[in-house]
């Protein structure tokens, strides 16, 4: 034989091959390709649902302690302010008392020292 046979030989067993390559292999690696993207979107589909339902959940959470959060500072506030007005209204009961008291005591002091003689030592 001569190398123009060996040639068309060659190029006829590739052809054959390459065929039965296209036939058969070629759409189970497309088949296998298709299956392991769907199984691919499938498991992004789950894994996105469940991150919105864990963030979903979180979210909840963070709510709650915030609203825990809000109403903790507010009853502190309340307490804190109820305080100050007890703390303004004692001292200026007080101040009153004080100034009353010295009223008192200067009235007494005029009322001695016209009595007889009494000298203030302040």
């Amino acid at each position: 034989m001569d190398i123009h046979n060996y040639v068309v030989v060659i190029g006829g067993i590739i052809a054959i091959i390459s065929a039965i390559y296209k036939l058969v292999i070629e759409p189970s690696i497309d088949a296998k390709i298709a299956s392991l993207e769907t199984k691919g979107f499938i498991l992004i589909d789950n894994f996105k649902g469940n991150i919105n339902d864990k963030l979903t959940t979180l979210d909840r959470k963070v709510d709650i302690h915030m609203q825990d959060y809000s109403n903790y500072k507010e009853a502190n506030l309340l307490q804190a302010n109820g305080l100050n007005e007890r703390i303004n209204h004692s001292w200026n009961k007080t101040k009153e008392l004080f100034n009353d008291e010295k009223i008192e005591r200067k009235e007494i002091q005029v009322f001695l020292k016209n009595q007889r003689d009494y000298k203030n030592r302040e």
